[in-house]
């Protein structure tokens, strides 16, 4: 089953160089996937008040061009029919109103219990109420992204309030907030990168200090961010 919205971007969605930011597409698909969930009946705070819910395990993110501040952008979203017994995927297209394609995306979701952090099974019902689709936007992806073993920049963050989601700890689209604050300024500025990926491993929580390390190499840019300096939380790699 495809879904697709329309969405009117806001004000604070654009960066300096007049475009959408990258955090504010992130922000958009997640938003997609979480209305796409709400139009199948599929509860997400129910099922985080039940301590069984979906978690993100990564993001591929195929960059063809970043929409500009002045135009509506529409998403197209479904879950890919290549299922294993505990995690999918997501595809997405976020699109101008004619069509052409900006971005292409994969989110790769798992269902988690939550009290003992291990993911659960899909069940038939899952499966039934979004109805898979065999269309994939991206052929061959990358999951897997290569810890550095030596970083030339570090940043400390200490985790607030308002970076935690209704699971109780960071949301996924605020670590890529956090990896923002290492990039050199000019990367900040233009967000000229042909892909992003994201791998999440540990969770952070409140009150929690963040080490985001800044790694470079050949394709671009690799940032690590850290709990207590050594925990690994997740990795985020920028491809330019």
């Amino acid at each position: 089953m495809f879904y697709q919205h329309e969405v009117k971007p806001l004000a604070d969605t654009w960066g300096i160089n007049g475009k959408t930011t990258l955090t504010a597409i992130l922000n958009m698909l997640d938003d997609a996937a979480m209305q796409h969930a709400a139009s199948t009946g599929d509860d997400v705070l129910a099922r985080s008040q039940k301590a069984v819910n979906w978690i993100m395990t990564g993001w591929d993110i195929r960059i063809l061009d970043l929409p500009k501040n002045n135009g509506p952008v529409k998403i197209k979203s479904w879950v890919n029919s290549n299922i294993s017994i505990s995690s999918s995927i997501r595809e997405f297209l976020l699109m101008d109103t004619n069509s052409n394609v900006y971005i292409k995306a994969q989110a790769y979701i798992s269902i988690f219990d939550l009290t003992r952090n291990r993911p659960v099974r899909l069940t038939d019902e899952d499966l039934a109420r979004y109805k898979p689709e065999p269309l994939t936007v991206i052929d061959n992806p990358v999951k897997k992204i290569a810890a550095p073993t030596s970083f030339s920049t570090e940043k400390q963050i200490v985790i607030r309030r308002n970076d935690i989601d209704f699971n109780g700890h960071v949301h996924n689209t605020n670590y890529l907030i956090l990896a923002m604050e290492v990039l050199p300024k000019n990367l900040y500025d233009e967000q000229n990168f042909q892909a992003i990926r994201i791998n999440y491993k540990k969770p952070l929580l409140l009150n929690d200090t963040a080490t985001i390390k800044l790694a470079t190499t050949e394709q671009g840019y690799v940032v690590g961010i850290y709990k207590e300096g050594i925990r690994l939380c997740c990795l985020i790699e920028f491809i330019v």
